[in-house]
């Protein structure tokens, strides 16, 4: 296993079309979603924006406070189209109609259903186009985690699966939200879990992991010349798998939840090399494009990463709230610390080399004061500093 997958995985999984990817390009080992939510997430993918700049600040459904992204907003797909790319959209949008949404960003065609169904769609798609083609496939799993609450005691325990590194007893130091989800919101059916429980909860996600694999192996086939073509692999958000008691995603931005796997192979990439520099899930569309020698028409947050190292020390994360319930958190994380601050006034800062589970909240330690008041202080600026959307953003 390597470093990358030790971090997203609870063990070892079967991905040989993603092994293949990776032999064939360059795996960024250090890859972070915007923010750990489905909707706001793929805007970042989508826009190159932030999700307060994208404006979908949380979940795009019946149940969520978040609002569909605005159709004035330049998408990949908006970009590609008006270049002369055929362009198709494949699997979950979550960002306002399902059916209808990706055509209203530059997506000519659409197609939903099954994971399975999507990715052999996408397949039969890409191997009729003629010309320069954007394929955006969006597999639904692992997010099927969600159906363990039904299944708990029926699903097989894998003996090489880890048990979480840290319990519900941590959250004794924690910001008083992450209780409340587990009291409150979707950790309740949790509560009980034993030991075994969420060795069963992580076994499941892997063999979920390993279908969501397949299903590209469908799309990977349909590839006839990989020399001049661009694939990328990544994920909107990663999972808490039972760190601190903690199933699924809410209020907290620990490790397991805000990495996502990010391979990308294209020309001019070296072959099966990794790169360590921080990287983050809005860098997507600035990069595609300047991979396919395209220009994006107005200010994005992200970095091309086909330039080389993004320079980055720290990556400054975001999150809003969940169905009708409203928490922002603001989070800076660098290689050896991470500091969240929560609306509520609480805060965690974690030592990230001597505590990489996260299990030690140093916030109120009186000798971390000038460390945390430095990291505050950078993630204030960031905020502040942070343009609000204007109307060069917009697509007109």
């Amino acid at each position: 296993m390597t470093d990358q997958e030790s971090a997203l995985l609870p063990g070892p999984v079967a991905r040989p079309a993603y092994d293949s990817l990776r032999n064939r390009g360059v795996e960024f080992r250090n890859a972070f979603c915007n923010t750990p939510q489905c909707s706001p997430a793929r805007s970042s993918l989508l826009t190159g924006l932030a999700p307060h700049r994208s404006g979908v600040l949380t979940n795009v459904d019946g149940s969520s406070l978040g609002k569909p992204l605005a159709t004035n907003v330049t998408t990949l797909g908006n970009v590609f189209r008006d270049a002369g790319y055929g362009t198709a959209y494949f699997g979950k949008w979550h960002l306002g109609d399902e059916q209808t949404g990706p055509k209203s960003f530059g997506f000519a065609d659409r197609q939903s259903g099954s994971d399975t169904v999507s990715a052999q769609a996408a397949a039969d798609w890409i191997q009729q186009q003629s010309g320069p083609w954007l394929a955006w496939v969006s597999i639904l799993n692992p997010h099927h985690i969600y159906e363990i609450v039904d299944k708990i005691r029926s699903v097989a325990r894998r003996t090489d699966v880890r048990p979480p590194a840290t319990t519900r007893t941590d959250l004794s130091t924690k910001p008083s939200a992450q209780s409340r989800y587990l009291r409150e919101d979707q950790g309740r059916p949790t509560l009980k879990y034993t030991p075994e429980d969420w060795v069963r909860y992580r076994s499941f996600y892997c063999e979920l992991v390993e279908k969501a694999d397949r299903c590209f192996a469908t799309t990977l086939a349909a590839i006839r010349d990989f020399s001049n073509t661009i694939v990328i692999y990544t994920s909107d958000h990663g999972d808490a798998l039972g760190e601190h008691g903690l199933p699924f995603k809410g209020p907290f931005l620990y490790d397991p939840l805000i990495r996502v796997p990010l391979v990308m192979a294209a020309p001019g990439f070296s072959k099966g090399s990794v790169r360590n520099d921080f990287v983050v899930s809005a860098d997507l569309a600035p990069t595609l494009t300047s991979l396919a020698g395209l220009t994006w028409p107005s200010s994005v947050d992200g970095k091309d990463l086909s330039k080389g190292d993004s320079k980055r020390d720290a990556v400054f994360l975001e999150y809003y709230g969940k169905q009708h319930w409203v928490e922002p958190i603001r989070t800076i994380r660098t290689r050896e610390w991470k500091l969240s601050r929560y609306s509520s006034g609480e805060t965690e800062l974690y030592d990230l080399k001597i505590d990489p589970t996260e299990s030690k909240n140093l916030s109120m330690a009186p000798k971390m004061a000038g460390i945390k008041n430095n990291l505050d202080k950078r993630l204030s600026d960031w905020w502040t500093g942070m343009p609000r959307p204007t109307e060069s953003d917009r697509r007109r």
